[in-house]
């Protein structure tokens, strides 16, 4: 926070600006001696906090309080003094000090009183998660009913100014876990800049984190280079794909179409990369070759897809992704040259393996590849689907009969309460007997496998539908709720919520 003291004795003065910049993260940016400079400096400067004794001279420094509250500069305050009388604190309170501390003032006591101001200066300007949160993602997601009431409500809460807006937008797509550096980089850049206000909130089912930032025109370009330096380039970049994007508009008005400019050039990265904060206002203005279709990597993928060799499939999936997401080409031609990879391996499919091509049928890959900005998520979707092509040789090459019939029948009731020895009375054979062969054919007990699929269909549950957790639970075999989060946190690491 940025304070200014103003007290009368110059050894009280000095002592209290020592502690705070010793002690705290917190700035002394002006100290004076009397209530009316104080008036002054204040007005001009707008500090956060003002530490102000009360008995001063000509003017009090509730006097003082009262002048400024009366010209609507009205920062957060702590009066102190040498005498406890009830009516001053009284009095402080109805002009809105948030502590009032006798001298000798201690540095324990003064941390604890401008840690309070500051929580409160963070939770008024950051309104992550609030009802402010609500209607941010009401107005740029909703209904056109949703959005005029959200409009209406921001504006009453957010008149125009002279101050612009910045609109940040974050994928975070399928990273499961490990933002947490990310989130404290914002908190960094929010105690920084806390003059500003932020209107913080995300979009789960697309993977976005939208962060609205007003401030001074004069001061956005500054503020920008912080946010790349301490968001964009947080070193969690060299482990995931986190792209952000930006622009500005003067209104709230006008928030919609910057919203959907930035979305436009969240696609960029894909030619981009994702070391840098991209500009909505580049778009377009970089020229860049036309992809040529590598014909001759898909010819090797689809081969080997029909011959079920799914390492040879994962490895031309990749060479088609380093021949193709290449800063030299357009993102929406990198786009479509996937989207029409896709197209010709669920064509393979239906020749080779009818229950795969059904299953790639009825999944939202193409969706899913059209949403994602990220080379690392669409790999990921290109893997899967091989793997599913793939899925019929593995299951013949298992050389157990009985096995074979095991699993199409986990395939059939997983989602049922289904048990080893329900299995085994189904396939008329002992529970002992399936035990032994389970484990040495596949390599793991029939318990741990059954959970393994249920998870691995509940993870495309919560990625693919907008189901609710304890549907998604019920769908995969769990009627417990928390039972089913329970195990999902084991087998991944992160909850369910966590995970979409």
């Amino acid at each position: 926070m940025r304070i200014v003291i103003v007290e009368d004795e110059a050894v009280i003065r000095e002592g209290l600006a020592n502690m705070i910049n010793q002690n705290t993260s917190h700035a002394v940016i002006g100290k004076c001696k009397s209530g009316e400079e104080g008036v002054e400096l204040i007005s001009r400067m707008k500090p956060d906090c003002v530490i102000t004794d009360i008995r001063m001279g000509e003017m009090t420094g509730l006097e003082m309080l009262d002048t400024l509250h009366k010209q609507d500069v009205m920062p957060e305050s702590i009066i102190i003094s040498g005498y406890s009388e009830f009516e001053y604190a009284r009095e402080g309170i109805r002009l809105g000090v948030e502590d009032y501390l006798l001298k000798p003032v201690f540095i324990n006591d003064l941390k604890a009183a401008l840690a309070k101001i500051e929580k409160k200066i963070l939770d008024n300007r950051n309104i992550y998660g609030s009802q402010w949160g609500n209607c941010v993602r009401a107005y740029l997601f909703g209904t056109e009913m949703e959005w005029e009431s959200a409009k209406e409500k921001l504006q009453k809460q957010f008149p125009k100014d002279n101050d612009i807006y910045a609109i940040f937008v974050g994928y975070y797509g399928t990273i499961e876990k490990e933002t947490k550096a990310i989130e404290q980089a914002l908190r960094h850049l929010k105690q920084k800049y806390s003059q500003y206000t932020y209107m913080d909130t995300a979009e789960g089912r697309l993977g976005l984190r939208i962060f609205i930032v007003k401030a001074p025109q004069e001061e956005m370009a500054d503020f920008n280079r912080e946010f790349e330096q301490m968001v964009v380039c947080n070193p969690i970049q060299e482990k995931y794909e986190i792209p952000w994007a930006v622009d500005t508009c003067e209104s709230i008005e006008e928030w919609k179409n910057t919203f959907e400019e930035v979305q436009k050039m969240m696609s960029c990265c894909l030619s981009e990369g994702c070391e840098k904060l991209l500009y909505a206002e580049e778009s377009g203005k970089i020229q860049r070759k036309e992809l040529n279709y590598p014909f001759h990597l898909e010819k090797k993928l689809l081969s080997s897809l029909g011959e079920g060799n799914k390492a040879d499939a994962d490895k031309w999936i990749d060479e088609f992704l380093v021949y193709s997401i290449n800063s030299e080409y357009d993102a929406e031609d990198i786009r479509q040259g996937i989207l029409k990879l896709m197209t010709r391996m669920i064509d393979t499919a239906k020749e080779v393996n009818q229950k795969a091509y059904e299953t790639l049928r009825s999944k939202n890959y193409m969706q899913n590849v059209l949403m994602t900005y990220t080379r690392t998520e669409i790999g990921e979707i290109l893997h899967e689907m091989g793997e599913v092509i793939c899925e019929k040789e593995v299951r013949d090459g298992i050389s157990n009969y009985t096995i074979n019939r095991t699993v199409e029948y986990i395939r059939i009731h997983y989602m049922e309460g289904i048990s080893l020895e329900e299995t085994a009375e189904a396939l008329n054979i002992t529970p002992e007997y399936l035990s032994m062969l389970f484990k040495r054919e596949m390599g793991m007990n029939f318990s741990v496998f059954l959970k393994k699929f249920r998870i691995s269909h509940a993870k495309r549950l919560l990625k693919g539908t907008d189901m609710k957790i304890y549907e998604v639970a019920e769908a995969c075999g769990y009627n417990n709720s928390n039972y089913f989060t329970k195990v999902f946190k084991e087998e991944t690491g992160i909850s369910p919520a966590d995970y979409r």
